[in-house]
């Protein structure tokens, strides 16, 4: 009887007859419809890595795998690329491919690790690899210089990092900065900021800037995971301008800072650190200044002192002991006369040193008849007629004062 059944419904002549492509449409649509936009969980495996302009793996757990793709221009936009044996949870839509055979995958717009506990791990095992290689030994840190001639920084043209920098850095000891723009979040992050090491290496000497700092604000262990890239980490190793790295806030540590000649806490101490405070230098020098002239005199006084008791030790006769004595004088006198103008001309050429450091000030630039301009909003320097708007609340600095305007229609 269940034969018979069957033969009657394949005989029936009102079941709907499909083309290929019709069933594939059908599917594809109700698939795509369904799930147009879903998570998945699964260890990811067979990842191909950056062989093709897509990036292909497989997702599965203990019963069953599916596909998945990573469109070219969603790499750029990753915290952190698949890996082999990685527990994560992909985000994207499912699509079916029908041109070879029928299948679906994930289209995957976003990666996020199933807990940090795998990235640590991830992290560590690097870490030990290249402490093995011996790339973290101090021999191979080089010293940042006291007053660098110019300062390279790699870091993101907006945001607060990069202003914060430059103001600190222009406000104890202005020295020329050259910035490399670069994305510091997810894969193009590797790349950009490889490159702009590659950048400072190759200038010409005249050009090369004395020390490099990269630099990125703080956030989470996937937000900061390019700078524990091992491609990343060797070229910072391999640079021959000394590297101070400042990623992140006071906790964050990165492999990147185990290989830099300098690891600072945040991009702001890098600024304070890279240059030293004009105030401080300019009193470390007239303290220097001071005690030179003081143990100057101390010298000769004691060697006086240390004469006469000789002398009244000595038994002669008092022509003889005065005769002495008179032609002692007349050396003293000639000596100190000599030795005080060698000292004039050192004490000239050191108020002369340090005259230079006051005329590079900024308040002697502003007495030269130089301004410098504030937008009273937002509190920071406007440094093209691009950044005043009409209307605009301006706070305007002179060498004796402040005044406060707005701005006029731009012309």
């Amino acid at each position: 009887m269940a034969d018979n059944k069957l033969i009657d419904k394949l005989e029936n002549d009102n079941i709907p007859i499909f083309s290929v492509s019709e069933i594939t449409k059908e599917v594809t649509e109700l698939l795509e419809e369904k799930y147009s936009y879903i998570k998945i969980k699964g260890e990811i495996s067979g990842e191909t890595g950056n062989k093709y302009p897509e990036i292909y793996f497989t997702l599965k757990d203990e019963e069953n795998v599916i596909s998945a793709i990573i469109k070219r221009n969603r790499i750029p936009h990753l915290k952190l690329l698949p890996e082999d044996g990685l527990e994560v949870i992909c985000t994207g839509r499912i699509t079916a491919y029908t041109k070879r055979d029928s299948k679906f995958q994930i289209d995957v717009d976003s990666i996020s690790v199933e807990g940090e506990g795998q990235l640590l791990k991830m992290k560590e095992e690097l870490r030990k690899k290249l402490e093995v290689e011996g790339l973290f030994e101090t021999k191979y840190k080089r010293d940042i210089p006291f007053i660098p001639n110019k300062i390279g920084i790699i870091t993101s043209p907006s945001g607060s990092v990069i202003k914060d920098m430059q103001r600190i850095i222009f406000e104890r000891f202005s020295v020329p900065i050259e910035l490399y723009k670069a994305t510091v979040q997810g894969e193009k992050a590797v790349r950009d900021i490889i490159k702009g090491v590659q950048y400072f290496n190759n200038q010409s000497s005249n050009l090369k800037p004395d020390v490099l700092i990269i630099a990125r604000g703080g956030g989470s262990i996937e937000d900061l995971w390019c700078f524990n890239n091992e491609d990343l980490v060797r070229s910072v190793f391999n640079s021959k301008i000394p590297i101070i790295s400042a990623i992140g806030h006071e906790p964050d540590i990165n492999i990147i800072d185990y290989v830099a000649d300098m690891s600072l806490a945040t991009p702001s101490h890098a600024a304070k650190k890279v240059v030293p405070e004009r105030k401080e230098l300019i009193l470390g020098l007239k303290k220097i200044f001071k005690n030179f002239q003081n143990n100057y005199s101390n010298f000769f006084l004691n060697k006086i002192k240390s004469l006469d008791y000789c002398f009244g030790k000595l038994q002669k006769p008092d022509n003889l002991f005065n005769l002495k004595k008179d032609s002692f004088s007349k050396g003293e006198k000639k000596f100190n006369n000599s030795e005080k103008k060698f000292f004039n001309i050192l004490s000239d050429k050191l108020k002369s040193i340090v005259g230079k450091f006051d005329i590079g000030s900024h308040q002697n630039t502003l007495k030269r008849g130089y301004t410098y301009i504030k937008n009273l909003k937002n509190n920071l320097f406007i440094k093209s007629v691009k950044d005043i708007k009409d209307k605009t609340n301006l706070k305007i600095t002179f060498h004796d004062g402040t005044i406060e305007a707005i701005s006029k229609k731009k012309k």
